[in-house]
């Protein structure tokens, strides 16, 4: 007797491998979907640490910067690069002295005293910044990093707290009317302490150091600093002269932009001439001797290693310091200036960031 094959059992089998390969792909389907949506994270996450480290790069740049613009003397105009039109450095420009410590400079913004900010912007071409005195702080538009500075009261005399709040791009915080939003943004602050050029201002017209010292502990009492350390400090002009150095002088302090000239050798000095002012007292300092000839007036802080004069009908505001001596005649109308000596201390000198003060949230 012959049996006929069931094609029932033979289509089961079929159909059975077809569910356990549609299974199989659905897995498989289902691995890749996790893959791809971990590979898709992964991307996000990387794109989102690209734009947080380019917006505390840039946050970090401008704290950096300010400080390099803060100790450094010469005039700037609203692009922030130096400029012959005005004649007020970064310093000038935005800190001013308050209560407890040194705050932020205001402008009046519809009668409304707020306080003035600076702001930098970055493409292919390199960083494009604002100074503004008397605007909001704003960059011309790029693709770029950005970043806003803020000047706030240190909470203690000579201190001054700067923050930069940094973008990956410009947009939100680091635009004056706050459009768009930035991708990625940080805040990097510190405290900067104000190192004056004198520690102690002279309590005399003339100062002479005493025998039984020695000059280079007679120099750092007054300036705080060695007289190597004091030469290579920011905002410290060198000036190479010999003979009448008079006209140099004076174009080195053009504006009261360099209050502090370092003189490497001997200075002669013949009047007519006027160094400095009530407003804007300068600091000489020289290696060698100093001779006053004529009508020389001087408002600030003369230093040398000897100083004479002679028939000098002019007049000294502030003080002389010699380590070796100092002889004239009674024509040098010479006169000890406490506000003169007050206001070449609060704008001379140089900011050094405090230890410990650096924070980035």
């Amino acid at each position: 007797m012959t049996r006929t094959p069931i094609p029932q059992a033979r289509d089961q089998r079929g159909a059975a491998a077809l569910v356990a390969t549609l299974l199989l792909l659905v897995a498989a389907l289902l691995v890749l979907l996790g893959a791809n949506r971990a590979l898709l994270l992964e991307l996000r996450m990387s794109a989102n640490q690209v734009h947080s480290t380019a917006a505390f790069e840039a946050a970090e740049a401008g704290l950096e910067w300010a400080g390099a613009q803060l100790n450094s003397p010469a005039p700037l105009g609203d692009d922030c690069r130096p400029g012959a039109v005005v004649a007020d450095s970064f310093r000038e420009r935005y800190v001013a002295a308050g209560a407890a410590g040194l705050g932020a400079r205001p402008w009046l913004r519809g009668g409304t005293p707020v306080p003035r900010q600076a702001a930098c912007t970055h493409d292919a071409g390199g960083w494009h910044c604002h100074c503004p005195s008397d605007a909001d702080a704003a960059p011309p538009a790029a693709d770029g990093a950005a970043f806003t500075l803020q000047f706030a009261d240190g909470g203690r005399p000579g201190v001054l707290r700067l923050a930069a709040l940094g973008c990956n791009r410009q947009a939100g915080a680091c635009r004056v009317d706050g459009l768009g939003r930035a991708e990625g943004n940080a805040r990097v602050e510190a405290l900067f302490a104000r190192q004056p050029a004198l520690a102690r201002p002279p309590a005399t017209a003339l100062t002479l150091r005493p025998p039984a010292q020695e000059a280079e502990r007679f120099f750092a009492e007054v300036f705080g600093l060695s007289k190597a350390a004091w030469a290579v400090q920011p905002g410290v002009h060198p000036l190479a002269c010999r003979g009448d150095c008079g006209a140099a002088l004076v174009a080195a302090i053009a504006g009261g932009a360099l209050p502090v000239v370092r003189v490497d050798g001997d200075l002669l000095l013949r009047g007519p001439l006027v160094l400095g002012s009530a407003e804007r007292p300068v600091l000489i300092v020289a290696s060698g001797a100093v001779q006053l000839q004529g009508e020389v007036t001087l408002h600030g802080v003369l230093y040398a290693e000897r100083i004479g004069w002679a028939a000098a009908t002019g007049a000294l505001r502030g003080a002389l310091l010699a380590e070796n001596g100092a002889s004239g005649d009674a024509t040098l109308d010479l006169a000890h200036d406490g506000a003169v000596l007050e206001r070449l201390q609060a704008r001379a000198g140089r900011f050094v960031r405090l230890p410990g003060s650096w924070r980035d949230f």
